[in-house]
């Protein structure tokens, strides 16, 4: 009897120990399935306050005026079906 107590224990503490293992191992935590790169194209580009047909995705200036380019929305397209 004694016998039997003392075999059950360690396998009872094993178990226990390889269950709550498992339940506490994270998986892909939601800071890993966050990208530093949005999948998302780019909701704003930079144009020329004069000339309209230059555009950049980065700043910088008009290569026609030198003039520096500002921040615009990108008119939103719908998406094709």
């Amino acid at each position: 009897m004694n016998f039997r107590k003392l075999m059950l224990l360690p396998l009872l503490a094993a178990a226990l120990i390889v269950t709550a293992a498992s339940v506490y191992t994270p998986g892909v935590s939601a800071q890993q399935k966050r990208s530093a790169h949005s999948k998302k194209p780019t909701q704003f580009h930079f144009v020329c306050p004069m000339h309209e047909d230059v555009t950049s995705k980065q700043r910088g200036t008009c290569h026609k005026c030198k003039m520096t380019l500002v921040k615009k929305r990108k008119p939103r397209t719908p998406p094709s079906t």
